[in-house]
């Protein structure tokens, strides 16, 4: 009974030491009475029966605080303690029960016998409750209930040895004495009885217990296989916790238990949302770990009746990995992954709080869009790697210059933008805005690449220059532009004047889509001349755009808004398709050259455009030159390699356009199939009194020449720059001294550079007299 009470849970252990108590008084009880009945006093004897009664009742009292000493005391001394308070209870109910007796003698007592009968019985309880708590096998608990019967049997007979009965007159017995034969019957049923139901109870509660256990186990184990986990928290302490809670917070389980749940909160709002949690909604907070570090957990509660009394219990998921993914997509969502910037959402919405925040406090609000100069070439020349190491510098060089209230943000591309609240006026604006420009025109160095770079920028002030936030950007872009044109590097503000601009540049845009969509934009075709006969041998295809509002439009104004706007693709695809149908009724002997933007060579399919284009119009493949810039080479040299060869096998003629004005022309004429070099005008405007220009030209035209690649050299505009080349009388000329472009109505009119122009030319060149094409060397 008392390793029962050891072992079953806080709720019942009372109630088991009690049963304990009580088995132990009445078998100790029953004991001494059955052991006295076969006493053979030489007088009658009868038992008083309230000193009877009353010797068990002291029995069961004293024995059930006993073992509740023995099992309940964690020190050393509990258990032997408490086993010589149980052998103190026998002795007290034997020497009770001897004064309940009712003799006709005199008792004379041995006092030694006495003193060691009660020690015997301490003693032995005293072993036998140590050997039950400390050893807690079956061999421990038969050799404490060993213990327990020596005790009682040692105090007993030693006991009744140490009494003598002397005889005297015989006295008058009590009316309330109990017979011998009733005593022993009632005794022997007693102590039956009690065994009886002891035994009941342990084998029902060994029964009950293993199934307890095992309904435990089972319920902690499907507890300890979900993916959440869980506490059972009654009067704001954890009570029961699963393992997969322990692993969430990186703690034991001894550790988690009985500790108040509030300690489980990081924070003051953690603490709040754990107290106030109910079963209509989950709350998220964050735990504390064995480290101190937080997690994110999403907890719901509920009630539950937990050993018979009403709980909560917290199911808690950790989502924290969930809140590192949101927190990224929002991030992500409102920030440039390059330069770790706000991107122009954030930037909108920065922006309109702002500008809120500005209306109620009365004060003024800037935005200053800024954009590099040529980051273009950067890109192209060095590759987009040092272009966006180029932007992450720059962003770095923003944000060490503006004041801490500006909020910078990358816009797109090479485009920036900055939030500038509370200015006092423009001066401040344009202050700020200068000082980022000169920090960013700093040379840079990446991978031991020195770049110079500059920007621009635009600037516009809330609610001087406008109210609202999208006319605001539009304003700051406008003078962006405007800054551009003045010739970059600096910083403009907003101009009103600058509106009508930008509303007719929109304007453009819109009706140079629909010219390029109805077809109304115009080939001319300007002659190339081979200068030793003056045949032409080619034109090269021009677009002009003569519009019915404007007139005629600037091919260098329409061209650029179309590459801007996308445009280009649509316009060039028209291009290739009209100068192939043009140059199909010309004479076999001339060719039509073809200039494809970076645009088209990149994202368009030009190999299927060129294939399109030569098979609807019915021109020889080797009658179309296609006109390719170094910055479609320099961009991507894999894939213009790819390009160029599909065109090659097509048999179509392959031509470097501006060449000399890039950055690697010579490795090109290596890698590249090329057919035709054009040199650019840029070199051949004021030749005659540049003596560098001449060597330059020259080394180009023998280069070609060692590597059987034709030349042809534009913008001779002058008879000076002619005669500044010399006699060769291989090169093609292209440019005004030879004729303006022309309308594909005045091309079959165009058939030579005539004798008239050749005989102007050589007496030009040679004072009035011999042939212009002589050996200037």
């Amino acid at each position: 009974m008392a390793r029962r009470g050891q072992s079953a849970p806080d709720d019942r252990q009372s109630l088991w030491l009690i049963v304990t108590g009580f088995v132990t008084g009445v078998g100790i009880w029953g004991t001494h009475f059955v052991s006295m009945l076969a006493y053979e006093a030489p007088v009658p004897v009868e038992y008083g029966l309230f000193g009877t009664v009353g010797s068990l009742l002291l029995a069961i009292f004293v024995t059930s605080c006993g073992w509740t000493y023995a099992v309940r005391m964690p020190q050393a001394y509990g258990a032997p303690l408490g086993g010589a308070v149980v052998g103190a209870g026998i002795a007290t109910m034997h020497f009770m029960g001897i004064d309940a007796m009712n003799v006709g003698a005199n008792i004379v007592w041995n006092a030694p016998l006495v003193l060691a009968s009660i020690g015997a019985g301490v003693l032995f309880a005293a072993l036998s409750a140590t050997l039950l708590v400390r050893v807690r096998s079956l061999a421990g608990l038969a050799g404490a209930g060993a213990l327990l019967v020596l005790g009682v049997v040692s105090l007993h007979f030693t006991a009744m040895s140490a009494m003598q009965l002397v005889p005297s007159v015989p006295g008058v017995l009590y009316d309330a004495a109990v017979s011998s034969k009733l005593l022993a019957v009632t005794v022997a049923l007693a102590v039956v009885f009690v065994i009886s139901v002891g035994l009941a109870a342990a084998a029902l509660d060994v029964i009950l217990g293993a199934r307890r256990k095992a309904e435990a186990q089972r319920l902690q184990a499907l507890a300890d296989a979900t993916f959440e986990g869980i506490a059972v928290v009654r009067e704001g302490l954890v009570r029961e916790v699963n393992e997969p809670l322990c692993d969430m917070l990186s703690l034991r389980r001894a550790d988690l238990l009985d500790m108040p749940v509030s300690k489980l909160a990081l924070d003051a709002a953690a603490m709040s949302a754990l107290a106030d949690i109910d079963d209509t909604r989950p709350v998220t907070c964050c735990l504390r770990g064995r480290n101190g570090g937080g997690l994110t957990v999403q907890v719901r509660a509920r009630k539950i009746d937990f050993s018979g009394e009403t709980s909560d219990v917290l199911v808690f998921r950790d989502v924290s990995a969930e809140e590192r993914v949101r927190a990224r997509m929002t991030h992500l969502a409102h920030h440039d992954t390059l330069t770790g910037l706000p991107n122009r959402l954030r930037f909108r919405e920065a922006l309109d709080d702002a500008i809120e925040l500005a209306w109620q406090n009365d004060t003024m609000v800037a935005v200053v869009i800024f954009d590099l100069d040529r980051f273009k070439e950067v890109n192209d020349v060095h590759g987009h790697a040092t272009g966006d190491a180029l932007l992450k510098t720059v962003a770095e060089r923003m944000l060490d210059t503006l004041p801490d209230k500006a909020i910078p943000a990358r816009l797109s591309g090479d485009e920036f933008a900055v939030l500038l609240p509370d200015v006092s006026g423009h001066d401040e604006v344009l202050g700020a805005a200068q000082r980022v420009v000169d920090h960013i025109g700093v040379p840079v160095v990446i991978d031991q690449l020195t770049l110079n770079i500059s920007a621009s920028g635009g600037a516009t002030v809330f609610p001087l220059d406008g109210e609202d936030p999208d006319r605001l950007m539009n304003q700051a872009d406008l003078a962006l532009y405007h800054a551009k044109g003045q010739g970059r590097n600096q910083v403009r503000g907003f101009d009103p004047q600058l509106g009508r601009m930008l509303q007719e540049r929109r304007l453009l845009e819109a009706d140079l889509a629909m010219a390029i969509e109805d077809e109304l934009l115009e080939l001319h075709f300007q002659p190339q001349v081979r200068l030793g006969d003056g045949a032409i041998v080619g034109y090269e295809a021009l677009v002009r755009w003569n519009d019915e509002k404007r007139g005629y439009v600037s091919p260098a104004e329409f061209v650029q808004i179309a590459e801007e706007t996308g445009q280009i693709l649509k316009m060039g695809e028209w291009v290739m398709r009209a100068a192939c149908r043009e140059a199909v009724n010309w004479p076999e002997s001339r060719r039509v050259s073809v200039n494809v933007s970076p645009a088209q060579f990149r994202r368009g399919n030009l190999v299927l455009s060129v294939q399109q284009a030569l098979r609807a119009s019915g021109l020889e493949p080797g009658r179309l030159v296609v006109e390719i810039t170094e910055g479609v080479l320099i961009d991507d040299e894999d894939r213009a390699l790819q390009v160029m060869r599909a065109l090659k096998d097509l048999g179509v003629r392959l031509a470097i356009d501006d060449f000399g004005t890039g950055y690697s022309s010579l490795a090109y004429l290596r890698t590249f199939p090329f057919d035709k070099i054009k040199i650019d005008r840029s070199f051949i405007t004021g030749i005659e009194d540049d003596r560098e220009a001449q060597i330059i030209v020259q080394a180009t035209i023998d280069l070609a020449r060692a590597l059987g690649i034709s030349v042809v050299v534009e913008g001779v505009e002058t008879f000076g720059e002619l005669a500044a080349l010399g006699c060769q009388p291989d090169l093609v000329l292209q440019g005004f001294l030879v004729s303006r472009p022309v309308s594909r109505g005045h091309v079959p009119g165009f058939d030579s550079f005539s004798a008239e122009q050749r005989q102007a030319i050589a007496d030009q060149v040679n004072g009035g007299s011999g042939d212009l094409l002589r050996d200037r060397g």
